[in-house]
């Protein structure tokens, strides 16, 4: 596994001791509020965290004034909450349904591609995450496991936490979360950014898992030119096609039965749609 400070970002982004749940709630109310005039944080990052203290903070979290998401280290008592904005729902919420609506139009059924954004994943080393959007095929995962697909969501200054977000997904879950999407969504020049990860399988080392995340393709939709923007950064080897790909076996854990099942694709003119839309 990679080391939990590395995934917590400890050094980019130092935590500050926990001192309480009522101090807690006057943090994420601060935070809230700062989002609200246009702030770019969404993180708020915590050390000296035990089990019982996060347990309890669980247990509470409808009292905390947001549907924060939690990301959590145990062996490093580092707890890294997310607090939602209207953009960073929008994106990753409106995405997740296209891609549904065009597997819908393939007949794929709706187990194979069954949402479980409330759920919360632990790793190897208990660590825990609450991902935006996350699908897997109930077909071939009937029990609790592993999401095949996953989209994460945040605002301006969020892309080294996203980054670490997909780092975990892959190491955590050994390789099972096939498919990642990143969404980064700049309010201030109203641009969005995808980046596209499939995962990548590195040499197997005794502290390392040997699944790390693999940049595909970035598309950045830029909203604060007339008219907007589409512009795709890929590998020569993966430069062609549309802007945006995802491959069905990734999304789906299974190979596609053509000729009604295939890749879902996204053209330049309905990504420019959906970002416009994260705008209004």
């Amino acid at each position: 596994m990679r080391p939990s400070a590395n995934l917590a970002l400890a050094e980019l982004y130092p935590p500050s001791a926990y001192t309480g749940f009522e101090d807690l709630q006057k943090v994420v109310k601060s935070k809230i509020d700062r989002l609200h005039k246009g702030g770019e944080d969404q993180y708020i990052s915590l050390k000296h965290v035990p089990q019982k203290d996060f347990d309890s903070i669980d247990i509470k979290r409808d009292q905390l004034g947001a549907k924060v998401l939690f990301t959590y280290f145990p062996d490093i008592e580092t707890l890294i909450i997310k607090v939602p904005t209207r953009q960073h729902e929008r994106a990753h919420r409106l995405l997740d349904q296209l891609v549904a609506s065009k597997l819908t139009s393939m007949n794929v059924g709706f187990l194979e591609f069954m949402p479980d954004g409330s759920a919360t994943y632990t790793g190897p080393t208990q660590s825990q995450k609450e991902g935006d959007s996350v699908r897997t095929n109930s077909q071939l995962r009937p029990q609790v496991g592993w999401p095949y697909f996953v989209i994460e969501a945040g605002v301006s200054e969020s892309m080294p936490r996203l980054r670490a977000d997909a780092a975990w997904w892959f190491s955590n879950s050994n390789g099972d979360v096939r498919l990642v999407l990143l969404i980064k969504v700049d309010t201030q020049c109203r641009v969005v950014t995808i980046e596209k990860y499939d995962r990548l399988q590195a040499q197997l080392t005794a502290n390392l898992s040997p699944w790390k995340p693999r940049r595909l393709r970035t598309i950045v939709l830029n909203q604060g030119v007339t008219p907007a923007i589409c512009d795709v950064k890929a590998p020569p080897d993966r430069a062609t096609g549309p802007p945006l790909t995802l491959e069905f076996d990734l999304l789906m854990g299974r190979a596609a039965n053509p000729p009604l099942e295939k890749n879902v694709q996204f053209t330049a003119a309905e990504l420019l749609n959906w970002s416009a839309i994260v705008f209004q």
